[in-house]
């Protein structure tokens, strides 16, 4: 699993990005991915847990469960 922080929410969409510390790039994530927790629970700087999965899209987080 991965470790990483909320650095953005899109409530109106339920979706948001995870920054990861020391990669470029922040990783997608849509509610669906969430396990253990609602979208509405979460916030900026919130600390999560994930599973990088890729898609024809890019990369972008699964199982997604708040620590």
């Amino acid at each position: 699993m991965e470790i990483g922080v909320i650095v953005e929410l899109t409530p109106e969409r339920h979706l948001g990005f995870i920054k990861q510390k020391g990669v470029k790039e922040n990783i997608f994530f849509h509610e669906e991915a969430l396990e253990g927790v609602r979208f509405s629970e979460l916030k900026k700087g919130t600390k999560v847990s994930f599973k990088i999965t890729k898609s024809l899209k890019g990369p972008y987080a699964a199982e997604v469960r708040k620590l």
